[in-house]
């Protein structure tokens, strides 16, 4: 058993896996982080347009998000992205290293064939994940939008460590499950903390975020 793990951490700390368990890693700890009310989630946001948008006008609309767009990857939060992305070029590398790679011990050729593995790996975990996140992004692209300016004026709860100009998240009750808004302020970070109660003062459209201000009174909702 115990030679078993060392031979996958081996394996697992071989190029280009490597790259992979890194990233693997990362995601990991951002949805731990996420969790714990310490980070919030951003979709992936390429205009109205979406996958209409020609992704052969890369120069206009910018190399990584033509790349995206090319891909079929956005409409879902970038994390669920990125997560995808690494578990299965981590699951396809890992094999590479695990068939193949032993081959080559070192030298160029161990490099050569890395590299290209890589390159190989990881343009076929993105069209994988675009096609995995296909159905979950038109469903959510028939979801009926409501009018998010209707919301300010509510009293929400912070659910996040702390609030700043950059990051923050709130939830709203709604009557239902709840609504997880994205907030920002421009107060001192220490006034704003896990468990007070805000007012939406202002929807700002073009980041979907809400502008707040801390409620005196703290009472649980």
């Amino acid at each position: 058993m115990q030679e078993a793990f060392l031979v996958f951490i081996t394996k697992i700390s071989l190029y280009p896996t490597i790259i992979f368990t890194g990233l693997v890693m990362f995601v990991t700890l951002y949805w731990v982080v996420s969790l714990l009310g310490m980070a919030d989630m951003d979709s992936v946001d390429l205009g109205e347009s979406g996958g209409d948008a020609d992704v052969s006008t890369l120069s206009s609309t910018g190399f990584f998000t033509g790349l995206m767009l090319k891909f079929g990857l956005y409409g879902v939060p970038l994390i669920i992205i990125l997560s995808l992305i690494s578990l299965i070029g981590w699951l396809l590398s890992y094999l590479y290293t695990s068939f193949l790679h032993q081959y080559f011990d070192s030298g160029v050729l161990y490099y050569l064939f890395g590299t290209g593995a890589l390159i190989f790996v990881l343009v076929v975990s993105m069209w994988l994940t675009g096609i995995i996140i296909s159905p979950i992004r038109k469903n959510i692209a028939k979801i009926p939008k409501r009018n998010s300016s209707n919301n300010v004026g509510k009293i929400a709860v912070v659910r996040t460590l702390s609030v700043t100009d950059k990051h923050g998240e709130a939830e709203l009750s709604d009557g239902g499950a709840g609504l997880i808004l994205k907030i920002r302020s421009d107060i001192d970070d220490n006034l704003l903390k896990q468990g007070d109660r805000v007012m939406l003062v202002e929807y700002l459209k073009d980041a979907n975020t809400y502008r707040v201000v801390v409620v005196e009174d703290k009472k649980i909702l």
